[in-house]
């Protein structure tokens, strides 16, 4: 009997030490919830399934793109590969996309029609630092006046009390924080989106031999269902 409780300790032992080497990667998003809620859910299931425990981190969007390119932390959840990589060329996509996000604008005013990225010229526009496809767009068509802000909240405000004409955001991180602020019955959506683009895992470089294992297991859960299921959790959508 003491050796059978000896050999049950010890397979104890060596299971706690065996999690506790398990390896630990810092994941970064520069989304908000409920996006960013998403992506954890997304992130503790590829951790029960792989090798790796995967920690998110909330992180203001530039900053979370700057530490993953630095090298600093592992990866980055989620972006567009051919928005970010000219700019962070450290970061390699893990090819199988996680989750598809639409980038819309937001108005008072009902008599604004946006129907593509042209359309923002002659107003005042926001957007948030890090929204790269936001941004590089914005830019891109120099409206009649833009301002880039450091968060959401701030970009809002200055709709509400008018400074801008129109916000850009993610559709579901732009409605979080319009009912946050309980702007949501003043400020509405306009449709249809500006765009609506495929985001990817982004993993700094040093980690390439990781894509395939990360692919692997991302195009098994959604062949299960187990992304659908995080999403309609998050989202609350049938």
């Amino acid at each position: 009997m003491p050796s059978n409780l000896f050999l049950i300790g010890f397979l104890l032992l060596m299971s706690t030490v065996a999690a506790a080497e398990k390896t630990s990667l810092t994941v970064n998003t520069g989304f908000t919830p409920p996006v960013s809620t998403i992506f954890d859910g997304i992130m503790r299931e590829l951790s029960r399934r792989m090798d790796y425990s995967l920690d998110l981190s909330e992180v203001s969007a530039e900053r979370s793109l700057m530490l993953v390119d630095q090298g600093i932390d592992d990866a980055e959840c989620c972006r567009i590969p051919d928005v970010v990589q000219p700019q962070y060329p450290n970061l390699i996509a893990v090819p199988e996309f996680v989750f598809e996000v639409r980038f819309s604008a937001f108005a008072i005013d009902p008599n604004i029609r946006i129907r593509d990225w042209d359309d923002l010229k002659p107003h005042t526009v926001g957007t948030v630092n890090g929204w790269k496809i936001l941004v590089n767009n914005i830019e891109r068509i120099q409206p009649e006046d833009y301002f880039i802000l450091d968060n959401a909240e701030a970009m809002f405000k200055m709709l509400d009390t008018e400074r801008l004409d129109v916000a850009t955001l993610g559709y579901l991180s732009g409605h979080k924080v319009l009912q946050k602020l309980g702007l949501q019955k003043r400020i509405k959506v306009i449709d249809p989106p500006l765009a609506t683009r495929k985001l990817y895992l982004m993993l700094h470089q040093r980690h390439a031999p990781l894509v395939p294992e990360f692919t692997r297991v991302l195009k098994d859960m959604k062949a299960d269902g187990s992304i659908d299921a995080i999403v309609k959790d998050v989202t609350g959508s049938s």
